[in-house]
């Protein structure tokens, strides 16, 4: 595969993919995280990100069918059901800020995606990572006993919720995407943050991460970062990420792919983009937006591809007011 089309994840590969030694996956892409000290640390600084925000969430685990793994899930609120899926590298409380607010109107689960935070460990290798995508969330809906909710994405969650909408489009009541779903515009791709090996973490690196995901890395709160950062140093947290964007580069999956399919996105779509997005320009968003039947676009002034951490207000209030709209 040549460098341009590898070029987007770069900066990931950079480090070796070599198999973490906290874990074996013995045939299984899944494996359990097992308690320890970086556990511990995780879920205290979860706790304080929470608290920060002033997020009464509730901190449960539920078993998924297929694929067939333990996956851990913030729950707030009651009314209409939303779930909000992290990108990258990320985890569930990285949406805290957004938690704060809607749940005050909405029931809202956020999970940690395979291999992030507390779910269980995950392998990519070879996973068919489209079907993937659809069954991780068809699945966990399953879980939570919802038959249909409004589906709430960021970059990789992004490209995640797109999916399923496309793939099962009477299940989401409302799509919105929060920054560019991943690899929204044409290649050559943007270089994405590294994700370091376990133990070789550093906060500064974290912070100089954000910088490439938000228009203002000072933007964001420090408990996030903290949450961020104790997350990267979660056993089997690098071998999931390193293998899933592997994996995105053989199986071809990118948002700017799924262009000629947009005709056929029938729920209520919002692409709610940072003009600062590492995606690409606002056009980008645009375009997809035209593409799409019932979709439309706003572009959140001095925001990037975080775009809820830039501006959280200006962005909390367009996801409150779409999901409200009839």
């Amino acid at each position: 595969m040549d460098c341009t089309r590898r070029q987007w994840i770069c900066g990931a590969s950079a480090v070796a993919l070599t198999a973490s030694k906290s874990f074996a996956l013995q045939g299984h892409p899944a494996a359990a995280l097992d308690e320890g000290p970086e556990v511990e640390r995780f879920r205290n600084a979860e706790r304080r990100a929470l608290a920060t925000f002033r997020v009464a969430a509730e901190s449960r685990f539920v078993t998924l069918r297929k694929p067939a793994l333990k996956v851990h899930v913030l729950a707030a609120g009651k009314g209409s059901p939303v779930l909000l899926i992290h990108g990258g590298g990320a985890v569930a409380v990285q949406f805290a800020p957004v938690l704060s607010v809607v749940a005050g109107d909405f029931r809202c689960f956020a999970p940690d995606r395979p291999g992030c935070g507390l779910t269980d460990r995950f392998d990519y290798t070879n996973i068919p990572f489209r079907q993937h995508a659809i069954d991780f969330v068809g699945s966990l809906m399953d879980a939570l006993d919802l038959p249909k909710a409004a589906l709430v994405g960021n970059s990789m969650g992004g490209l995640w919720a797109l999916l399923f909408a496309l793939a099962a489009p009477e299940r989401v009541a409302k799509l919105v995407l929060l920054g560019g779903p991943a690899a929204s515009g044409p290649p050559p791709y943007p270089r994405r943050p590294p994700r370091a090996r376990e133990g070789d973490a550093s906060l500064d690196a974290m912070r100089a991460g954000y910088r490439v995901v938000m228009a203002d890395a000072d933007r964001v709160p420090n408990d996030i970062l903290e949450a961020d950062f104790a997350a990267s140093k979660l056993p089997g947290a690098s071998r999931a990420w390193n293998t899933m964007v592997e994996d995105v580069v053989r199986e071809h999956i990118t948002t700017y792919a799924l262009r000629p399919e947009l005709k056929n996105l029938k729920p209520p779509t919002l692409f709610a983009y940072g003009d600062k997005d590492m995606e690409g320009p606002p056009s980008v968003a645009r375009e997809m937006a035209e593409l799409a039947p019932n979709a439309r676009c706003e572009i959140v002034a001095d925001a990037g591809h975080l775009v809820w951490l830039d501006q959280p207000r200006v962005c909390v209030k367009l996801l409150l007011d779409f999901l409200k709209s009839a």
